[in-house]
């Protein structure tokens, strides 16, 4: 009995050692897989045959089945220049595949090389080069998913032979040096590039005839030797290859390149791609490949490229996503870069931003096509959300609305703004609105309508919102009460009062004006409506409302802004409450009064409109000081009205807000006959007054502060000491809600 468990246990040490079965999750030797992943360089095989043959002189590794998967002109990240190939097929993208492979063969290993396409043999460019990373780091993640390892190997020379670097050569520096950084991530990374160099080096020192590649990309024989010892030396350290095995020599012979090939050609006909003139090329595939550039857009990697025949373009947020996540995304069918300050601010919080042109379709079927088609490439090609939020400006809104009521489960939520939901209102002319001409003889083409046709159809998004309100997306409508374009009552105001009845979730926020500018200067509305249809968590916002003493003037010097109360607030939100996503936003002005008929009203300043725009969940309101002035006693009477005012239109802008009264700080300026008596007696029991009849909480700076003189040097402002214990006094009253 104790010899059997012994030889139990002895079982059991080898199937934990044995090379891959130890490195690759345990599996057995004898069903460990190796992909190798790459462009044409590695698709010719002879580098990858040799690693292939230096593996199976491993005893860890002699059982390990080992496919080359490369595919020639490939990248990983996407891109493709017009005119590839005589303008025959684009440069297929690795990920259009990836899935499959992963899915079908289920590789324990993968061996990556990429780097030589994807800067398109141009200068540096950063746009590029962000498309490199991501398409990397998305490798990982889905390697990782598939509980595969994977080795990145950088770059080849180009040019190789040259005395004097290349350009390009250069370029495919940077990609390597970050790949070789990806390692403090954890990454396995073999750097080619500087043994290359010494062993090109050395071979022409005592051959001066000796070419490495003839056409300065694709390596000759003696240079594929070259780059396989040097993956072959640097799988020592990253897979445990035996480093005696990898002092010799496994270069192909005829009979191990021609077992390669073959069964490299036999997955690739299994696994299929998009690359034309090889084995394996599918026709269905390759419609989903469009020729890609890049740019950037407002600091973003902008991808574009063509579908369906119609523009389209991707913006990609900097951070890329988290393992096992879908990216998610905003969708405007129309005016992308109008007011794009709302969208230039989701995708600084993680979100991609797509287009597809469809002008003068008016959301009719032919666009709803456009959109599906795009939609499936994005959800099922790019592993985007299932369910973006949609966002239509003017026209944009008979796209948004109706693509939604076809496909109400795709659906985050809808932004509208100004929407045209009754192409008989907007671009008929049939109602209030001035019409368009032009516009309304594009839309009939676009539907193939006539004019009666039209005006009698029941598709518009008035008619037509049952399934959207069955599924509840959430709507947000921001309209203008004399827009005389698309006027409010025969849009906006039918369709939310008939998707309320429905019992469909609709928020209007109605501004005056006229049909232009769109959106908000602060995005803050809309940024947040999508962060919770979306699921992610809404920021705390609070909005201060006040005079010098909000603004800061006690305190001097380039640390200013950090020494207000405001600040001093948020700080010490995310500190003690573990509120990360908190905004304290700072809407103090020196002098000004509650008063409107004080001598500088606060409601007559920008950072009075910037509060009521602020999308704040609390306002706190510290003003009352100046009104203590001599020239605005008199208007005292009025006080209690203004500051009612002030409140009431807070909460006409933010529904739901918690507003806050400061009782003012006290004060010894005699210059400006500011005394302390005057704020006492009279200021302070009007603020208290207003705080009871309106229903807020107060914060209470007064009573602290009525005999720490020695904290206003000026005998009004409080020093940065006194900013420190506004904070406090603030942040205890909050806690208390």
């Amino acid at each position: 009995m104790r010899l059997l468990l012994m030889l139990r246990y002895l079982l059991l040490v080898l199937l934990c050692f044995s090379g891959v079965g130890m490195l690759l999750h345990a599996q057995p030797v004898n069903k460990s897989r190796i992909a190798v992943l790459g462009d044409s360089i590695a698709y010719a095989g002879r580098w990858a045959n040799e690693v292939e043959n230096a593996l199976k002189a491993d005893k860890k590794f002699a059982a390990c089945e080992i496919v080359n998967f490369s595919v020639p002109s490939e990248t990983v990240a996407g891109l493709s220049e017009y005119g590839h190939a005589g303008g025959r097929f684009p440069r297929p993208c690795l990920h259009e595949r990836l899935d499959r492979v992963l899915r079908m063969y289920r590789p324990q290993l993968i061996l990556a090389c990429y780097g030589m396409n994807d800067g398109l043999m141009q200068a540096f460019d950063k746009a590029r080069f962000q498309a490199y990373q991501e398409g990397n780091i998305r490798l990982k993640a889905a390697a990782d998913a598939a509980k595969a390892a994977v080795v990145f190997i950088t770059p080849p020379l180009f040019r190789g032979d040259s005395a004097e670097q290349a350009e390009y050569d250069a370029v495919l520096d940077k990609y390597a040096e970050w790949l070789v950084s990806k390692r403090k991530d954890g990454w396995k990374v073999i750097d080619i590039r500087p043994g290359l160099r010494k062993l090109i080096a050395r071979e022409k020192a005592g051959n001066p005839g000796f070419r490495y590649s003839g056409d300065g990309v694709h390596p000759g024989p003696e240079g594929h030797h070259m780059i396989a010892r040097e993956v072959i030396a640097g799988l020592v350290p990253e897979i445990g290859l035996d480093a005696e095995v990898a002092k010799k020599e496994y270069r192909p012979t005829p009979e191990t390149m021609k077992k390669h090939e073959e069964t490299r050609n036999a997955w690739l006909v299994k696994t299929k791609h998009a690359r034309p003139e090889i084995p394996g090329y599918d026709r269905e595939k390759a419609k989903l490949q469009f020729p890609k550039t890049v740019s950037t857009w407002n600091g973003f990697l902008r991808e574009e490229f063509t579908i369906g025949g119609r523009r389209a373009f991707i913006v990609f947020p900097d951070k890329p996503v988290a393992p096992g996540k879908e990216q998610l995304w905003i969708w405007r069918p129309q005016f992308f870069d109008y007011k794009p300050v709302a969208d230039l601010e989701l995708v600084k919080r993680g979100y991609a931003a797509v287009f597809i042109s469809m002008e003068d379709l008016y959301g009719s079927p032919k666009a709803m096509d456009a959109m599906d088609q795009f939609y499936k490439y994005l959800v099922d090609e790019r592993k985007f959300s299932r369910k973006p939020v949609l966002i239509g400006l003017s026209r944009g809104g008979l796209y948004a609305l109706n693509w939604a009521e076809k496909h109400p489960l795709c659906v985050a939520g809808i932004y509208v703004d100004a929407p045209v939901c009754d192409f008989k209102s907007w671009p008929a002319g049939k109602g209030k609105g001035k019409g368009s001409p032009d516009d309304w003889n594009k839309c009939l083409r676009a539907y193939g309508f006539n004019e009666q046709q039209a005006l009698s159809y029941q598709g518009n998004p008035v008619d037509n919102m049952r399934s959207m309100a069955k599924a509840g997306i959430p709507l947000l409508f921001i309209s203008r009460t004399e827009d005389d374009v698309v006027p409010i009552e025969e849009n906006t105001d039918i369709f939310a009062k008939r998707y309320a009845r429905l019992g469909g979730p609709v928020k209007v926020i109605r501004r005056p004006g006229g049909h232009h500018p769109h959106g908000f200067d602060n995005p803050a509305h809309i940024v947040d409506f999508v962060l919770s249809v979306t699921g992610q968590p809404v920021p705390l916002r609070i909005a201060c409302l006040g005079d010098s003493n909000t603004f800061g003037a006690g305190v001097a010097g380039p640390n200013k802004d950090v020494l207000r109360w405001s600040h001093l607030l948020e700080q010490k939100l995310k500190k003690e409450c573990k509120q990360k996503e908190v905004e304290v936003l700072n809407c103090g002005i020196n002098g000004r009064t509650l008063l409107t008929r004080g001598d500088l009203p606060y409601i007559k300043t920008g950072e009075y409109r910037n509060a009521l725009n602020s999308h704040a969940q609390i306002a706190i309101i510290a003003l009352g000081t100046n009104d203590a002035k001599p020239q605005n006693r008199k208007f005292l009477s009025e006080f209690k009205q203004n500051y009612s005012g002030i409140i009431a239109e807070l909460r006409e802008n933010m529904p739901g807000i918690q507003i806050y009264c400061a009782i003012p700080l006290p004060s010894w300026q005699s210059s400006n006959q500011i005394d302390k008596e005057t704020v006492e007696n009279k200021i302070v029991p009007l603020v208290k007054q207003v705080a009871r009849d309106n229903k807020c909480k107060t914060i209470d700076f007064f009573t602290f502060f009525q005999n720490k003189s020695e904290l206003f040097p000026d005998g009004v402002h409080p020093n940065a000491d006194g900013q420190v214990i506004m904070a406090d006094i603030a942040f205890k009253e909050l806690l208390k809600k």
